[in-house]
């Protein structure tokens, strides 16, 4: 899963997580670019992680708001299974 999502380039959004922020109003255009970029990786990211989880894996994740939030409940649920 990791050579995956590091074919796509995310797999930073994964490790380090991504900060939803409440309050954009005083950020700078960059800023805000980089923040949205942030957000569709983010996004592409629980997509790829949704369609390689299974029925009973998904069942788990599905109040997970970001990709390091599924990637660390995944992460403990099969915890030590080596298939």
């Amino acid at each position: 899963m990791k050579a995956l999502l590091g074919s796509q380039e995310v797999w930073e959004v994964v490790e380090n997580g991504h900060q939803e922020l409440e309050d954009v109003g005083e950020m700078m255009i960059a800023q805000l670019a980089t923040l949205k970029a942030t957000r569709a990786e983010d996004k592409t990211t629980l997509y790829v992680l949704y369609r390689a989880i299974d029925e009973f894996g998904f069942e788990k994740i599905t109040n997970a708001m970001s990709s390091k939030e599924v990637w660390d409940i995944m992460e403990k649920a099969y915890k030590g299974d080596t298939v």
